[in-house]
């Protein structure tokens, strides 16, 4: 069921929509910067750290061979004589095994667990924040040209002029001027059932004379009062 609005002022819906629409600039900063910084790890993680440990488990590998190849020949030269010793090339073989082993579980570590584990939190983060993101691309903008729309038609209805009333003098003379239009009216029609066109003449010979009537009449009170200031003055 549809509500009335209790509108106090459209300054405050301009204020509103003018919030409204640096957060949402805001919004889609923030969500700029997630995902550079997202691309940014993946990148390190999956390009960097991997490239770079997998190398280091070539690069060891050479190294481990080459002290195997060491104690091989130190073991070649002292045969048959107790005064060598061959403890530094054991040891260096011993160093190079560990190293290696260190370069192969870094490689492990960042493929089985470390890049799902990115990847993974990434998914759950694109969940929760592509909803936010459709409604910036598209509904928010609805919702900001709905909201000016409220306000033009706020202040187009604030715009309007209240109509004064009529003063009296005009209804007076408005409804006496419609009384003589429909006695006109009704005249004319009156005139036209009983005669046609010679009802208007035959008024005015009437007119003329009940005049002529009248004028007579004065002619003779005028003679009447001339004779009897005759015989008073005789």
């Amino acid at each position: 069921m549809s509500r009335s609005a209790n509108v106090l002022s459209t300054q405050t819906l301009k204020d509103f929509k003018l919030t409204l629409i640096n957060f949402g600039e805001e919004a889609r900063n923030a969500l700029s910067g997630v995902e550079m910084e997202l691309r940014r790890v993946r990148d390190w993680l999956e390009r960097d750290q991997l490239g770079y440990w997998q190398s280091q488990v070539k690069r060891r590998q050479e190294e481990l061979m080459q002290a195997r190849a060491e104690l091989h020949k130190r073991k070649i030269s002292q045969q048959g004589s107790d005064a060598v010793s061959d403890s530094e090339q054991k040891e260096a073989l011993r160093d190079a095994q560990r190293r290696l082993r260190i370069a192969e579980e870094k490689v492990e570590l960042i493929k089985k667990r470390l890049i799902p584990f990115l990847h993974h939190e990434i998914a759950e983060y694109h969940s929760h924040s592509q909803p936010l993101g459709d409604h910036l691309a598209g509904g928010f903008e609805r919702s900001i040209g709905a909201m000016e729309k409220m306000v033009v038609a706020l202040e187009s209805y604030l715009a309007l002029r209240v109509p004064s009333a009529p003063r009296s003098d005009s209804v007076v003379e408005s409804g006496a001027a419609a009384t003589t239009r429909a006695s006109t009216t009704d005249a004319a029609k009156a005139s036209a059932a009983d005669g046609g066109a010679e009802a208007p003449v035959e008024a005015q010979e009437s007119e003329e004379s009940a005049t002529a009537k009248v004028d007579g009449s004065a002619a003779t009170e005028s003679a009447r009062g001339e004779s009897l200031v005759s015989g008073r003055a005789s």
